[in-house]
């Protein structure tokens, strides 16, 4: 698909790649010097220094599948959307492959939800071709096309947001808020409503604290099926954007990883740590970069109104037909009665 929403004329999308190729030596840069790609690889070359030297931690790098990204530039001017494939050069040197769309934030993008079900396809096509880069080509020619056209405004892509939202839109009205709860709870041990007044009041307080609060993650269980996973990615971002919209603290930005014990939606609520990046890699996530839902102690739930949003979100949740669309309306409810 190729990427058109409205915009001034003075913008326009931009890409990038950069990284290391098995059979080339140097190291790949293909209009990485703009800001975002910048920042990008430099959170990248942080995250790849936390990599664990032994040999099965090299081994499990080099076995990670590729990783989408939706991430936002500090100074949040830019949006990319791309794919990080664990890569090295052909001394052996570690350094993941990336390629990316960057689109100006002056673009009227669809909520992340949309647009990252929107993009589906370019995600699946960018991951097939950095994985042939790194197997067969020595040049990134065939994934520069690829991204040049996908940088290429055409009326396609209005149509593709379109259909996303329809799609997107009939899931949370057919799926019931049940199979949610037992998705998190088989994975994770903790209930929907727990995660769910998490977003509502932790997003409250990185909105009120954010200078001072570590970064931190949430992990969101989702299915091991191609396409699935993008649709379960898209409705934990609408139950996510509900709650923190409210408190204009939505500044959320994700990682779609295949980890060993699974794949998950890393949801961060602002710019991510080099630590939540390096799950990419293989690499274990220490506990303090991921948002302990079930913690009894977590301070967002000393705020006042949480008993009281505790019984009305446990009440319906009780309803064995109450929707995902439905939540999400209750969610949002909620969490502008508290803002």
């Amino acid at each position: 698909m190729s990427f058109t929403f409205k915009r001034t004329q003075e913008v326009a999308a931009s890409f990038c790649i950069f990284g290391k190729l098995p059979r080339r030596g140097d190291f790949i840069r293909l209009n990485a010097t703009h800001p975002a790609a910048a920042q990008l690889d430099q959170l990248l070359a942080d995250s790849i220094s936390l990599l664990s030297q032994t040999p099965e931690a090299i081994s499990r790098y080099r076995d990670m599948p590729g990783s989408c990204f939706v991430l936002r530039s500090r100074d949040h001017a830019w949006l990319s959307l791309g794919v990080i494939q664990p890569s090295h050069d052909e001394s052996g040197r570690n350094y993941p492959l990336v390629a990316a769309t960057q689109l100006p934030a002056s673009l009227e993008l669809p909520p992340l939800a949309v647009l990252l079900l929107a993009c589906e396809l370019f995600f699946s096509g960018l991951k097939d071709q950095l994985a042939s880069a790194i197997d067969n080509a020595v040049e990134m020619v065939a994934c520069r096309q690829f991204l040049e056209a996908q940088a290429l405004f055409g009326a396609a892509s209005s149509d593709d947001v379109a259909l996303a939202e329809q799609l997107l839109s009939h899931h949370l009205a057919m799926t019931a808020a049940r199979q949610l709860d037992e998705a998190i709870c088989r994975r994770h041990g903790h209930s929907l409503e727990a995660t769910l007044l998490a977003f509502i009041f932790h997003s409250q307080l990185q909105h009120r604290f954010r200078d001072s609060l570590c970064a931190q993650t949430y992990l969101l269980p989702l299915p091991a099926t191609d396409g699935e996973d993008m649709l379960a990615a898209a409705t934990w971002l609408t139950l996510y954007q509900a709650a923190a919209s409210a408190s204009g603290a939505d500044e959320a930005q994700c990682l779609l990883i295949n980890r060993p014990d699974g794949r998950y939606l890393a949801l961060q609520p602002r710019s991510p740590d080099a630590h939540i990046v390096a799950q990419c890699w293989g690499e274990p996530l220490n506990e303090r970069f991921v948002v302990d839902i079930g913690d009894e102690q977590a301070p967002w739930r000393r705020h006042q109104s949480y008993a009281e949003a505790t019984y009305i979100l446990g009440r319906r949740l009780n309803d064995p037909d109450l929707s995902v669309a439905q939540l999400r309306d209750l969610v949002a409810s909620l969490a502008r009665s508290i803002a």
